[in-house]
C-alpha cells in the first residue's frame, strides 16, 4: 500500500540541501512543529529535465500533535522566499484518496488546493509543467502497474473501476476541453518555460 508522501519541488535546480534544511527548520520552529528529515530525490531525473529539484520530507506519526504537513502553505512560502524562486509543495495520502498542494513565488499570491488525490496530483502536474502520470509514478516510487492515477488518465474517468458507458469504450470518448488559462496560469507557464530554458542551458554547459 502506498504511504503518505510530502515532497517539495524547487525551481532552483542547484538548491543547497543544507540551506533547505535551515529554511525548513526555521519554518517548523515558527509553526511549533518538529522539523522533518529531508533528502533530495535523486531518481527524479524527469523532473530535473523539466527544471525542478525534488526533495522529500520524511513523515512521522503525529501522535495527535501538529506535524509539518499540517503547515504545508507556510513551509512552501518560506522555501520560495529563501530560495527566491518558485516552490511547490505536495502532500498525498493515496490510500485515503486525499491530497493537498501549494504553489508559492516571491512577490506573487500563493495558491493552494486540497481534495481528491487524483485531482490534486493533476493540478500539481499542471503547475510543474509535466504530465500527471509522470508525477503519479514519482509518488508511487516509480511503479507503473495498477497505478490509480494512470488508470484514470487512460480511461478518461476519475474512477478507474466505474463501468464503461453502454455501446462505447472509454478510450473512444473525447475528454472535455481544458479550462481556459487565467492570468496566473499564463504567468506560471511563462516562468516554467524560462526554468526549462535555463535547465537546458545548464545541462548544455555541463557537456
Amino acid at each position: 500500500m502506498s504511504q503518505p508522501r510530502l515532497v517539495l519541488f524547487l525551481a532552483d535546480i542547484e538548491g543547497n540541501l543544507a540551506a533547505l534544511r535551515q529554511t525548513l527548520t526555521r519554518a517548523c520552529e515558527a509553526a511549533n512543529v518538529p522539523p522533518p528529515e529531508v533528502r533530495w530525490v535523486e531518481s527524479a531525473t524527469s523532473l530535473a529535465d523539466a527544471g525542478w529539484r525534488v526533495a522529500e520530507l520524511k513523515l512521522v506519526p503525529s501522535g495527535g500533535k501538529a506535524v509539518p504537513e499540517d503547515h504545508l502553505d507556510s513551509l512552501v512560502r518560506s522555501v520560495a522566499r529563501d530560495f527566491r524562486d518558485q516552490a511547490v509543495g505536495l502532500y498525498t495520502d493515496k490510500a485515503g484518496s486525499y491530497g493537498r498542494a501549494s504553489l508559492s513565488e516571491p512577490g506573487r499570491p500563493s495558491r493552494s488546493l486540497e481534495g481528491e488525490y487524483i485531482d490534486v496530483v493533476r493540478q500539481t502536474a499542471r503547475w510543474l509543467g509535466i504530465e500527471a502520470p509522470l508525477l503519479g509514478r514519482l509518488l508511487d516510487g516509480g511503479a507503473t502497474a495498477r497505478n490509480l492515477l494512470a488508470a484514470a488518465v487512460d480511461f478518461g474517468n476519475d474512477d478507474p473501476h466505474a463501468p464503461a458507458p453502454t455501446g462505447k469504450s472509454r478510450r473512444q470518448e473525447q475528454p472535455p476541453p481544458p479550462p481556459e488559462p487565467d492570468e496566473d496560469d499564463r504567468f506560471v507557464d511563462a516562468k516554467l518555460s524560462e526554468a526549462r530554458r535555463l535547465m537546458e542551458q545548464y545541462l548544455s554547459n555541463r557537456k
